[in-house]
């Protein structure tokens, strides 16, 4: 079903007219089967939602396509394609008919009264049986509705009903039990939040010290970015000031994009935000109650305590903004927002910190104690959850990991991963095993920080598309499919690293000195540095599966770098069990260095190798003056120049005489436009002399045969029609005003030569 344009717009405007969301607003009690008073027109429907819908008034061929859809949704006898099931979440929409099971009676709420029906006996039998769909009104009940209510579809009648289906229990919003708060409060989404809460004196003291106004919370964040850059912690509690005693204490752990110190922060506030307003809820607090927020991130508060309408879908950390903006909309309490200095124990002793800064600090102990339960953690892929937020009605996770930002970077890569494996594995060769191997994040993290040339440069010389000798004569028909260096005849993109031309290999052998230096200072694994070092010095030469001094815990990353191959490696593409090897060493080392950083590093050291050496090629083939190409032209200049000094007086005009009377051994060693309009002007002489003497002859041979018989006489090279034209005296210089292809005529306007 297709429904675009003009159709697609009737569709909503019946469906808002029908008050309806979703499939279960349109469906009958058991979910199976569209429910006939429903979507009617002409009908009112505000009754019958706690939604306050837009007015619609849908035209009569809105009507029409309205049916006509369901009519092409539902299967002939009007029954749904998939039976709904139970209900999940409560609904907006407000059933009038409602079944109970243990009275086995029909009970309508209509217009706040509550009516009551009863079985009618049947005709035959006189008796009420279970199979007896019938009911007819007893009466105005006097109790609200039973907790035990199905909703139920029915068929009216004049004064009786037909009880056509009911449906399972409606979901209930709130706790089960009113005595269980910590079940109330793990209910919704956001339930790996309170996993390390402690209340060792009760709930109820901490109700009392909020409805007192003698609770202060305090929140703090913790980030590890060198043991694991993909976890963060957080750490809250709340401190009552009457009994001067911290009635409880709370710390959890979070995995995935965007970790880090500030995250950290934002997760407490958030959770303390989402803990005042659960429990407002389930004690019914009224409001005017207040509460004491404090945290040592200065912008982390700012953040916390903004009622924004919108957050923008490119901010960082928007699904938190996003959750503390529906968490404020219901909050009652009067919140104060501290910021306290961090880390006063470093410059104070324990008596000289103020009450706030003493829970500062234990806050930042629980942060720590998260992040290393996170990190122990991370490691078992089997205690991983897909760790959503609290009133968080839509995520994306990928790899069983959140996209906390936005999420279209990530999308683009996926997607553009998946065309380059298919790509690598059906253009180029590869194994889909050799492909997965590779630390592709890590590449890319690399590349997205490099201009988009750089990026495009690395994506031809990859696949093999870059503009090589053999290309360009392939694409465009160039003359020049040669290496500008070794003269290697159809260069590729794979010579581009194996040139042995003396000068490229000192740039390389330079270039790969700067790569061992960088290895040894920057605490690379010996061992690996030795490896990395002498693989890329060999320059495809040698296996890394020949070197014979590697451990046995560093077969895999030799085995796998083996398959991806030297010249991928030089262009940054990195087996991903090089990350545990070069990451166990600098957590026993005392850098600050981190092992993603450490590999973004490394790939720029090898992208810059082979980069060197396209730039070395290309200013070797296209010079303005020493390049290939230009040596190659003015080669043939020469040759030229050599050809038209052996031309004698007698093949010029005598007013171009003075073209052959220039110091040749000057003109060899001229610039080459010089060289080039020297050569050009000389031509032109000689065409114009030798198309004069055909003229005269011409003549000549016309006034001696009579007058109107044509000349047998043949030009000896096709040209104009005008016959007075003659060469100019030119001034030969570097700094002619005209281009080598040029030619002044008398009238001082520059054409093109003859």
């Amino acid at each position: 079903m297709q429904y675009r344009g003009d159709d697609l717009r009737s569709v909503n405007r019946c469906r808002i007219s029908s008050c309806c969301i979703f499939l279960s607003d349109m469906a009958s009690a058991n979910g199976r089967a569209l429910d006939q008073t429903r979507g009617l027109q002409n009908v009112d429907y505000k009754s019958s939602t706690t939604y306050n819908f837009p007015i619609e008034r849908p035209s009569q061929r809105d009507w029409d396509v309205w049916r006509g859809f369901w009519a092409s949704y539902c299967l002939p006898d009007g029954s749904l394609p998939c039976s709904l099931g139970k209900w999940k979440h409560t609904t907006h929409r407000q059933w009038e008919w409602f079944y109970s099971d243990r009275t086995d009676s029909l009970i309508q709420r209509s217009d706040g009264v509550i009516w009551q029906y009863r079985q009618c006996p049947d005709g035959a039998s006189g008796r009420t049986t279970r199979s007896t769909r019938l009911y007819a009104r007893v009466g105005q009940a006097k109790h609200d509705l039973p907790i035990d209510l199905r909703p139920t579809s029915v068929c009216c009648h004049s004064d009786t009903v037909t009880l056509e289906s009911h449906g399972p229990d409606m979901a209930v919003e709130g706790p089960q039990d009113p005595d269980d708060f910590w079940s109330y409060l793990e209910s919704d989404n956001g339930d790996w939040m309170w996993d390390q809460l402690k209340c060792p004196l009760g709930i109820d003291v901490v109700v009392e010290a909020l409805a007192m106004g003698t609770a202060i919370l305090v929140t703090d964040g913790s980030y590890n970015r060198k043991v694991d850059s993909s976890v963060c912690g957080a750490g809250w509690l709340v401190h009552c000031t009457k009994l001067n005693k911290t009635v409880l204490e709370g710390s959890f752990y979070y995995i995935g994009d965007g970790a880090g110190s500030y995250r950290g922060e934002l997760l407490g506030l958030l959770a303390i935000h989402v803990f005042l307003s659960r429990l407002e809820t389930f004690y019914g607090f009224e409001g005017g109650h207040k509460a004491q927020i404090a945290c040592d991130n200065l912008s982390g508060l700012f953040k916390s305590k903004e009622k924004r309408k919108k957050i923008p879908p490119g901010s960082k950390n928007a699904d938190i903004l996003r959750s503390l903006r529906r968490v404020h909309s219901s909050l009652k309490c009067q919140c104060t927002y501290v910021h306290v200095y961090g880390h006063q124990d470093r410059h104070k002793t324990w008596e000289q910190m103020s009450i706030l800064e003493r829970l500062n600090f234990r806050c930042d102990e629980l942060a720590k104690q998260a992040v290393k339960r996170g990190i122990h953690n991370s490691q078992n892929e089997s205690q991983m959850t897909r760790q959503m937020l609290p009133m968080e009605t839509v995520a994306v996770f990928h790899g069983g990991q959140k996209i906390s930002g936005e999420c279209g970077s990530e999308i683009r890569f996926q997607i553009g991963k998946v065309e380059a494996r298919q790509f690598y594995i059906t253009k180029l060769g590869w194994y889909a095993a050799v492909f997965d191997n590779v630390d592709w994040i890590a590449r890319d993290k690399v590349l997205s920080r490099k201009p988009d040339m750089f990026r495009m440069w690395v994506c031809k010389q990859s696949s093999g598309f870059i503009s090589s000798g053999k290309n360009m004569r392939r694409w465009f028909g160039s003359e020049h499919s040669q290496c500008p260096n070794c003269g290697k005849e159809d260069e590729d993109a794979q010579h581009l690293m194996h040139c042995p031309d003396p000068g490229r290999y000192t740039l390389f052998r330079e270039e790969t000195q700067k790569l061992t230096v960088w290895l040894e200072m920057n605490h690379t694994d010996p061992i690996l540095a030795k490896i990395i070092s002498r693989y890329v010095m060999s320059r495809g030469s040698s296996r890394l599966a020949d070197f014979s001094d590697v451990p046995p815990e560093y077969y895999k990353f030799v085995y796998e770098q083996q398959l991806i191959g030297w010249d991928n490696f030089l262009l940054g593409q990195i087996t991903s069990s090089l990350r545990p090897l070069q990451h166990r060493h600098l957590l026993c080392s005392s850098s600050l260095l981190t092992v993603d950083d450490w590999l973004t590093q490394l790939i720029n050291k090898l992208l810059h190798i082979t980069h060197g050496q396209w730039i070395y090629r290309n200013i070797s083939k296209h010079h303005a003056t020493l390049g290939m190409i230009r040596k190659t032209e003015r080669r043939a200049i020469l040759l030229e120049i050599d050809r038209l000094t052996q031309l004698t007086p007698e093949d010029v005009p005598e007013d171009s005489k003075f073209l052959l009377e220039i110091d040749f051994s000057t003109l060899r060693y001229a610039d080459t436009g010089t060289q080039n309009y020297w050569v050009h002007t000389v031509k032109a002489a000689v065409v114009a002399g030798s198309r004069r003497t055909f003229l005269q002859r011409r003549r000549q041979t016309s006034t001696s045969s009579g007058r109107g018989k044509q000349s047998s006489i043949s030009p000896p090279i096709p040209y104009g029609s005008n016959d007075d034209r003659s060469s100019v005296p030119i001034t030969l210089g570097k700094h002619s005003r005209h281009g080598s292809g040029d030619i002044l005529d008398g009238s001082n306007k520059r054409r093109k030569p003859d």
